[in-house]
C-alpha cells in the first residue's frame, strides 16, 4: 500500500505510471503531474486513473524512480 495525501493506493492494482502526464489531453500548457493507471476499467474499457500534481506528484516521481532503480529498470 502507498499513502499519498489522503489516498491509499494498492500497488497491486497499478497497471502503469506516467511520470510526466498532463491533466487534460486537449489543453495546451496544462500543468504536468503524475497519472497512475489502474487495472480496473470503465464501461468503455478505458483504464481508470488517478492524477496527482504539486508535492504529491514530486513524491510519486521520486518513489517510482527509486523503486525502478532498485529493480534495475532505469536506463
Amino acid at each position: 500500500m502507498l499513502k499519498v495525501g489522503n489516498k491509499i493506493i494498492n500497488l497491486n492494482a497499478i497497471a502503469y505510471v506516467y511520470l510526466e502526464a498532463k491533466k487534460s489531453y486537449v489543453v495546451k500548457g496544462d500543468e504536468l503531474g503524475v497519472r497512475i493507471y489502474l487495472l480496473s476499467s470503465d464501461e468503455e474499457g478505458n483504464l481508470s486513473s488517478l492524477f496527482f500534481t504539486g508535492d504529491d506528484a514530486v513524491y510519486l516521481r521520486k518513489y517510482f524512480q527509486t523503486v525502478a532503480e532498485l529493480c534495475g529498470g532505469v536506463e
